[in-house]
This record gives C-alpha cells, structure tokens and sequence, in this order.
C-alpha cells in the first residue's frame, strides 16, 4: 500500500494523508472527499500532470484541483515553509546502512518517539553527518529497517531471523580476520 499527502491545488496548508489503490478515478474520488472540492487533476510537486496511477510513489506530495492549471504552492500567502516536512527528503546512515526517507515520515505517526525528537527541527545535528551528508545513528540497521517501515504503513513486520527482543537467536563466532585487502 502506498500512502501519499494531498494538497489543495495552490496550498500547502491542511493537507490529507491517504492511502493509493485502485485507479486515478478511485484516487480523485478520495481526494474530492477528503479536501472537500471536485477532484479533476492531480499534480506532482514541481506542477506534472499524473495521468496514471503507477506514476505515484509512496510518500508524495500531490496537488489536487478543479479543473484549473497547476498553482505553485511557493505563492500561498501563508508561506510555503508552513508545511515543508512533507517534502523534506532525508538520508539515515544506520549503522554503516543508508536510507532515505521524510521528515514527515520520522516525525508524523510517532510524534513523541525519539526519531521524531531527533529530526523535528532541522539543524540540531550539526556535524553527526557522515561525507556524503547523511544522519549519523549508531543503531543496528536490521532493527531499524522495521521501525522505518511501521512509520510510513503503521504496521509492524520484522524479517526472519530478527529477535523482537533485540538479542541474537544462537550464538555464532565472530569472523578472524584474514591477511587479504579490501
């Protein structure tokens, strides 16, 4: 299931999260209802038409309208930083392990997690960026692959061979290292 933040045509203000599946037409029905308008068109952040539903990711941002042209949100009169969670692309570098995710996403379904916390404000990490400029968490990244993906579906799955309880099933003797380069 993808989810995606919708958005009046124009605005960046009272936006809807919902859940993508059927068709285009079944999308701008939901969209109508949810943002109370005649749902016509949905467009991406940067004003693209979507004219096909496997165009959409999960986690976009889309602007739904009324059979008018694409209005960028940047000239809503209450400020286009109002709102700028959603579109803010993040890189995690989980112990040794990247991924990319929102703001939204680390701050939204969870709001009093330490994830939300850490990333509700934007410059309190100062210098815990790795080269390439993603967020430093020393943390097990097998473990936090479920979290991330409970806070986008809001659903809880942990691969085989993960403990809930964080220790390890058997134990298995470190690797000697060997005379080889890397």
């Amino acid at each position: 299931m993808r989810r995606v933040t919708l958005f009046v045509n124009g605005t960046c203000t009272n936006g809807k999260v919902v859940a993508v599946y059927g068709s285009l037409e079944d999308l701008l029905c939901v969209a109508g209802s949810k943002l109370g308008i005649r749902a016509s068109n949905v467009y991406n952040g940067n004003g693209g038409l979507i004219d096909d539903i496997a165009l959409i990711r999960d986690d976009d941002v889309l602007y739904v309208s009324e059979r008018d042209s694409f209005e960028d949100p940047q000239d809503d009169p209450r400020g286009p930083d109002k709102d700028q969670t959603h579109t803010d692309w993040l890189t995690l570098n989980v112990g040794g392990r990247c991924f990319t995710t929102t703001r939204s996403t680390l701050v939204s379904k969870e709001p009093e997690s330490m994830l939300a916390h850490m990333f509700r404000e934007k410059d309190v990490w100062a210098n815990k960026r790795d080269r390439q400029g993603a967020y430093l968490i020393d943390r097990s990244p097998d473990y936090f692959e479920p979290i991330l993906n409970y806070l986008r579906h809001g659903q809880l799955i942990i691969n085989e061979g993960i403990n809930p309880l964080g220790t390890p099933h058997k134990f298995t003797a470190p690797v000697q290292p060997t005379d080889t380069a890397c």
